[in-house]
């Protein structure tokens, strides 16, 4: 339960979860990750029952350990506790390897995902001046890509563009446009 936990608090994927969905596009990778959401909070109630059903059963085992030993069920089960931390220790140890594992898997596939593009960068800058981040992001979204100048600035070459047109049509094409 610890794991899943700290699984889901990270946003994790585990190795025992596999969900495989075909697509690349964000609505598939929000199924998959909500997938992957739903099946640790299933691991998590499915643990939280066999919690409940072993926590039951050694109640009981205690019960018959202390009729059955009397005086001596003290020591017994001090030694066990003391068997059970330290077999305790080495699965915590175990499990914290497993999520720094999987924490650098995760980060080593973000930043390959961020630092590999398919592309060559279509910024090139050969001059002396430094742009700003918010320039460079201007820039690279290409030569499509068009600031437009508030119409207060253009309207005067607007209206010359568009009477300089209808003087090209014909006379009586000319009338119905004016």
């Amino acid at each position: 339960m610890w794991f899943n936990k700290l699984c889901k608090i990270k946003q994790l994927k585990s190795n025992y979860i596999n969900i495989k969905i075909n697509g690349r596009k964000p609505q598939d990778k929000k199924t998959i990750s909500s997938a992957i959401r739903y099946r640790i909070n299933q691991e998590i109630k499915f643990l939280y029952c066999k919690k409940q059903h072993l926590n039951q059963r050694l109640y009981y085992l205690h019960l018959e350990g202390a009729h059955q030993y009397g005086g001596m069920w003290q020591h017994i089960q001090e030694y066990i506790d003391e068997q059970i931390s330290r077999l305790m220790d080495n699965i915590y140890q175990k499990l914290n390897k497993k999520l720094d594992t999987l924490t650098n898997q995760t980060n080593t596939k973000h930043n390959n995902n961020k630092n590999t593009s398919k592309f060559q960068a279509r910024i090139i800058n050969l001059t002396n001046i430094r742009f700003t981040k918010e320039q460079i992001k201007t820039l690279s979204l290409g030569p499509n890509y068009a600031i437009e100048k508030e119409p207060k600035q253009y309207i005067n070459e607007l209206i010359i563009d568009t009477e300089n047109a209808i003087r090209h049509l014909e006379p009586k094409i000319q009338n119905t446009i004016i």
